[in-house]
């Protein structure tokens, strides 16, 4: 019969190349070929674990020129990596191992889970071309089902923040508002607005250029000019109405949104006081804790406003391919109960069926 070949975990072979090494030790000077020491004690040597590579990935991050917020952003997702993984072997990791850690996230957090998949594959290919590992455990992972469970802005809800904003003491709530409504823009690029990016162009429009924060790895973010005169119908503002609001809003500084003193604010501050005003319009309990409409989705609003009006909405959100403007137009069932009229041909005109009244 043949021999039935024998497994060893990880951590058992590593304990018994270390008593091979002790013993290797323990013995005469020179009575143990060097090239069979050297081996032995190479294989015994502490396994490097996926926690001390990336500390140095972390460095290589950081000298690849990334912006301080996108560095934030994925050094919180490396944590994951390090809570799950960090003080193993980085050797040892399998795909079973990659799919356990990601299994401990809740549905509601499979946007997180995904992030940490991309990261730890990021992390084991710099690893592998760096001499760490020889193979990348993540690669073949599915990223988790993501499910959006975040609510739409409803523009009534909106409304409602609007009116409580002008009640408050931060006069410059009610600018967020009503510049990401009418800009259409994320939340990164709402606070870094100024005042001299507003120029004139060869024909004489007025226009807000917009270098949006988003890269999208291609180490460079869309680049918006919004023509001051650009007005939504359904607020009967335009952006040229928004920003002179912005102007009178606060004490003279160069950013469009400022504090009282006309300092910038943070983009933390500006999502807190969003969070603040629609709770206390729609009451605490209206949404789960991860079900809340945040700032961004002013952006989803403003486009579905912008598009029923016939603007380019793509061209306004800045998106390379039409279908990601889509998604921001789906409002997510919303309006799943509303009558949908079917166009007549403009080449037909209605008529009554005879014997009916009109």
């Amino acid at each position: 019969p043949l021999p039935v070949p024998m497994t060893i975990d990880p951590a058992s072979l590593a304990s018994m190349l270390e008593v091979m090494a002790a013993a290797l030790r323990a013995m005469p000077a020179g009575s143990v070929p060097p090239a069979v020491a050297a081996m032995v004690g190479q294989a015994a040597a502490p396994a490097r674990t996926l926690g001390e590579w990336l500390d140095l990935h972390e460095r290589q991050l950081q000298d690849k020129g990334y912006k301080a917020q996108t560095l934030k952003n994925r050094r919180s997702v490396l944590a994951h990596v390090r809570r799950l993984w960090g003080d193993r072997p980085i050797a040892s990791i399998k795909p079973l191992d990659v799919s356990a850690g990601l299994k401990t996230f809740p549905a509601s957090r499979s946007s997180t889970s995904r992030r940490v998949l991309a990261e730890l594959r990021d992390a084991y290919t710099e690893a592998v071309a760096n001499g760490w590992a020889e193979h990348n455990p993540a690669a073949l992972i599915k990223p988790p089902r993501h499910r959006v469970i975040r609510a739409r802005l409803r523009f009534e809800t909106w409304l409602a923040m609007r009116e409580l904003s002008q009640a408050s003491p931060q006069r410059w709530v009610e600018s967020m508002l009503l510049l990401a409504l009418v800009t259409g823009q994320r939340r990164a690029d709402l606070a870094k607005m100024r005042f001299d990016d507003i120029v004139v162009d060869d024909a004489g429009v007025q226009v807000l250029r917009v270098e949006q924060q988003k890269e999208a790895g291609k180490g460079y973010g869309a680049r918006l000019e919004i023509p001051l005169d650009l007005r939504l119908e359904a607020i009967g503002m335009s952006v040229r109405d928004v920003i002179e609001h912005c102007r009178h809003s606060a004490k003279p500084g160069p950013t469009l949104l400022r504090k009282a003193g006309g300092g910038p604010i943070e983009q933390s501050s500006l999502s807190q006081r969003f969070h603040d005003h629609i709770s206390t319009v729609l009451g605490e309990q209206a949404h789960k804790r991860h079900e809340w409409p945040s700032l961004h989705e002013v952006r989803s609003l403003s486009a579905r406003l912008y598009e029923a009006e016939g603007v380019d909405t793509q061209a306004l959100l800045g998106h390379k391919h039409r279908e990601m403007t889509e998604e921001y137009i789906d409002d997510r069932g919303l309006s799943a109960k509303t009558w949908k009229r079917v166009p007549m041909p403009a080449s037909h005109t209605e008529r009554q069926p005879t014997g009916t009244t009109p």
